[in-house]
């Protein structure tokens, strides 16, 4: 095996029908984006001819001539082993040293250990412990097990979903909440639409609403609309609503099919025509009139309130030739009982299927699965689809010129 820097083209190409493990921070869409904005280096690991492998680096200056290095989630290699791996990263050492390298960071997007939804380890054959070996035998520090939200590092745990099974297999799949949920919420006539580039201060809105009622460390909305645009091209923006007219002539029409049945058996009862059976069925009617009468009064207060057309949630979907992955979202409680996160999340679960993906990436957690941390909430709606959770390895640095790096410390530039 050997290294070389490629061209951006080569990179591309090789990105193009690569259909493994792939973080959004490989997609050529977002080199584009940071190669604008950051020196950015290319290199391609060779197998004879062939290239197997590439890693994007990214440099930020410190003290003018010397860089602390980042690879953006790790190096990408197919068919991906250890020993591949731990070729290509003294290679990356040896290249960022040459170029005025200080310190090297990886975040590796690959499994270190597999879970099931309730957070408990499992023996699967893509267990890595050895990722772990790699990494300390070329002398690099890990930054620990982490539990919790690091905001300059990557979450180590996602919850990703097999959606390879058909539809009926995958709403069975789902806990009784869930699919009820996701199911009454296509019955009450919730739609999607996509939002475009001059929507992005609503989707961030309903976004930063959500992240302060929950207590998520912030993420700026510079930032996300960066990624917004950067990533425009692979991304699903979705907005959930409901129109109230229309869902209430659609419970005026059940309504009326109701209490003609229950007349309709009533006047058999008064002829003396009813049975044992029947006189259950209408006592059921009288109570399915009751709730459908309360449901429309409930409606037209909501509707008198915030009017005919609710705008629910909204969520940011990207996707590559491996999966998708639901990136950001967020919902406005006073309109949860209308269940726009789950319609959109069976909604999208359903067009990345269309796309041919095998894979519906829930995304971050932080894996705390006790009822006391932070994001348990996410964790509970993300576990009512029976994902299996993969516990990703986390983040690893070397420093490569300690007395640089100390005066760089000293002076607050790292």
């Amino acid at each position: 095996m050997r290294t070389s820097p490629i061209q951006a083209e080569t990179f591309k190409a090789f990105l193009a029908d690569y259909d493994s493990y792939c973080h959004y921070m490989h997609d050529p869409l977002y080199y584009d984006y940071i190669s604008g904005i950051q020196e950015t280096h290319l290199l391609g690991l060779y197998e004879d001819d062939a290239l197997i492998g590439v890693s994007m680096l990214s440099g930020r200056s410190v003290l003018k001539r010397y860089r602390i290095f980042t690879s953006h989630a790790g190096p990408l290699i197919r068919p991906f082993t250890n020993d591949r791996l731990q070729f290509f990263l003294r290679e990356i050492d040896a290249y960022a040293k040459k170029h005025g390298g200080i310190k090297m960071i990886h975040s590796p997007y690959h499994i270190y250990q597999m879970r099931n939804s309730d957070g408990e380890a499992i023996d699967s054959v893509l267990n890595n412990h050895g990722i772990m070996e790699v990494y300390s035998r070329l002398g690099y520090s890990h930054n620990g097990f982490t539990k919790q939200l690091v905001t300059s590092e990557m979450l180590r745990y996602q919850a990703v979903l097999d959606i390879s099974r058909d539809e009926a297999e995958l709403m069975k799949s789902m806990d009784q909440k869930t699919r009820y949920n996701t199911r009454a919420s296509e019955q009450m006539g919730v739609r999607v639409r996509y939002l475009e580039e001059d929507e992005y201060d609503k989707f961030i809105e309903i976004y930063k609403d959500t992240e302060e009622r929950i207590g998520f460390d912030p993420v700026s909305s510079q930032k996300i609309k960066n990624l917004l645009r950067t990533l425009k091209d692979r991304t699903y923006l979705t907005l959930s609503y409901i129109d109230l007219e229309e869902y209430l002539a659609k419970l005026s029409e059940e309504l009326e099919a109701l209490v003609s049945d229950q007349k309709d058996m009533q006047s058999k009862f008064d002829k003396g025509e009813g049975t044992k059976r029947m006189k259950g069925r209408l006592n059921e009617l009288h109570d399915l009139v009751g709730n459908k009468e309360k449901r429309l009064e409930k409606i037209r207060g909501v509707q008198a309130e915030y009017g005919s057309v609710i705008e629910l949630s909204a969520g940011m979907y990207y996707y590559n030739n491996h999966e998708m992955v639901y990136l950001f979202s967020g919902s406005y409680p006073e309109h949860s009982m209308f269940m726009g996160t789950n319609f959109t999340t069976w909604h999208m679960i359903k067009e990345a299927k269309k796309l041919g993906l095998g894979r519906f990436n829930f995304f971050g957690l932080t894996g705390d699965f006790t009822e006391a941390s932070k994001d348990y909430g996410v964790y509970k709606f993300k576990k009512g689809y029976d994902p299996l959770i993969e516990e990703l390895p986390g983040t690893f640095e070397k420093v490569y010129n300690r007395p640089v790096h100390k005066l760089a410390q000293k002076l607050n530039k790292v």
